[in-house]
């Protein structure tokens, strides 16, 4: 029998009942850093979140930065325009448009200057020759780089300040909400936390902007093995928590209940719950396994 992801779930009330809050908007925290070890369940109950939100059919916007996908601060706003509903982000469309479509004036010394020039349909770089009444201009060379760092941040800027525009508006609607899992991918040090380009968005950006009451209907959860530290600025909007290891009672609800392995004695029980070490994630394997095994107690192989 197949069951959800919410009724396999043990334990993780406390976050739960918090991620409720946080919709609810009953508490004054709106951002959740999530942090734990591996395998305790991080991405589980991210998506158990995941799953809350949208039974409440509420803007979603999931980013797992273990995915493989390479990010930047432009791919997470087009990514999350896809995600939270394009119909919602028709300005960032135009200033994406707009961004992409390259823009001369030419100046010319005592004569009229020619109008705007849009390249959007033209070669950039070579040889252009403009006509504008008696004023012929010839042999003039362009070169637009667009990997020029400083007209990508200007780029970028704008482009922002267009997505956060159309989320506040999507978000007085309802509430909006963003899940952020492997977020300790963001750091190039395996030690302590050295800030991406990408997180320096999340942070900078999005959740400062939360911090400050310019988006107070949207909420976020950060979740990962580590995750950048926060001054007491933060503390009124942002709440830290934590995964425990599993009980030896957890263990037990979840196979014998969850997974319906009630033909596991008490003592196996105990060797069981001392080898999972209150792992969820090797709690799920040995269940997997452990079902599979009596599932095939059942039904015996076809003679072949």
């Amino acid at each position: 029998m197949t069951r959800t992801l919410r009724e396999l779930f043990v334990d993780r009330t406390r976050q739960i009942d918090a991620f409720q809050k946080m919709m609810d908007g009953t508490s004054p925290r709106r951002i959740m850093v999530l942090t734990a070890g591996p395998g305790m369940g991080k991405s589980w109950l991210i998506h158990t979140f995941e799953q809350l939100a949208q039974a409440r059919s509420l803007p979603l916007a999931l980013f797992d930065f273990a995915d493989g996908n390479a990010y930047d601060a432009l791919t997470l706003m087009t990514k999350g325009r896809d995600l939270l509903g394009a119909g919602g982000f028709a300005r960032l469309a135009q200033a994406l448009v707009d961004a992409a479509t390259p823009h001369v004036q030419v100046d010319v010394v005592g004569a009229p200057a020619p109008a705007p020039i849009n390249l959007s349909s033209a070669t950039v770089g070579g040889d252009v020759t403009i006509s504008q009444g008696n004023t012929t201009i010839t042999g003039n060379t362009f070169n637009i780089q667009t990997s020029d760092p400083l007209i990508r941040r200007a780029i970028e800027d704008r482009i922002t300040s267009v997505f956060f525009e159309c989320l506040a508006d999507l978000s007085q609607q309802q509430r909006a909400v963003f899940l952020f899992d492997s977020y300790d991918r963001l750091s190039s040090d395996d030690d302590g936390w050295a800030a991406s380009p990408v997180n320096r968005w999340v942070v900078g950006e999005l959740l400062a902007r939360m911090r400050d009451g310019r988006l107070p209907n949207v909420i976020a959860v950060l979740a990962g093995r580590r995750a950048p530290s926060f001054g007491v600025e933060w503390n009124d909007v942002l709440g830290r928590i934590s995964l425990d290891a599993l009980s030896d009672d957890d263990v037990r609800v979840y196979l014998r209940e969850r997974r319906g392995l009630g033909v596991i004695t008490d003592a196996e029980m105990l060797r069981l719950s001392q080898a999972i070490g209150g792992n969820p994630s090797v709690m799920g394997i040995v269940g997997d396994n452990l079902e599979q095994a009596n599932g095939a107690k059942a039904t015996a192989d076809d003679q072949w």
